[in-house]
């Protein structure tokens, strides 16, 4: 009876611990589905104004540029459903290779700035005593966590607020 009822008391842990690691895959694919729509709709929406800027060279350096970085933030929202299992299976490798903080820098800018601007809210980036521009490091895992931070800033920040992206040099 009592190892019938360690059993039973095991059995109702694991179902629980099942049901709780469904729910967060549930909740994680509904953030994905809604993180995804943002850089699909600012692609969209500057192939749209591209299609009307053609005759602007400046325009279309422009729009290309934000199309293209938010492009490369959608093909890491689709890597990050990919990088689940691998957190999962234990196999995450970081991939470390050289880059600028320029265009790090720029390429978040490139992708909060319309999402801020849509909420009617100033975004602030601000570089300051840094003594080195080329790094090393996981260019696309830094900058996944930027964007991820800095689009929650833009989410919870109320219309017509301000938010600051600041690097510091120590």
């Amino acid at each position: 009876e009592a190892e019938r009822e360690l059993h039973n008391k095991q059995l109702a842990e694991a179902l629980q611990a099942a049901q709780i690691a469904s729910n967060s895959k549930t909740m994680f694919l509904s953030n994905m589905s809604h993180d995804i729509r943002t850089p699909m709709n600012a692609v969209l929406g500057f192939t749209a104004l591209l299609a009307l800027e053609a005759d602007n060279p400046a325009k279309v350096r422009e729009y290309t540029k934000k199309i293209t970085a938010s492009g490369q933030h959608l093909l890491s929202l689709i890597n990050d459903v990919l990088d689940v299992s691998k957190i999962e299976s234990g196999k995450m490798v970081l991939n470390m290779g050289n880059f600028t903080l320029n265009d790090l820098v720029s390429s978040v800018d490139a992708i909060i700035r319309p999402m801020a601007e849509s909420r009617k809210q100033s975004f602030h980036v601000e570089v300051t005593g840094i003594k080195h521009e080329n790094l090393l490091g996981d260019e696309t895992r830094i900058n996944q966590i930027l964007i991820n931070l800095l689009s929650n800033a833009v989410k919870y920040t109320q219309e017509g607020g301000n938010i600051w992206f600041r690097i510091i040099g120590m």
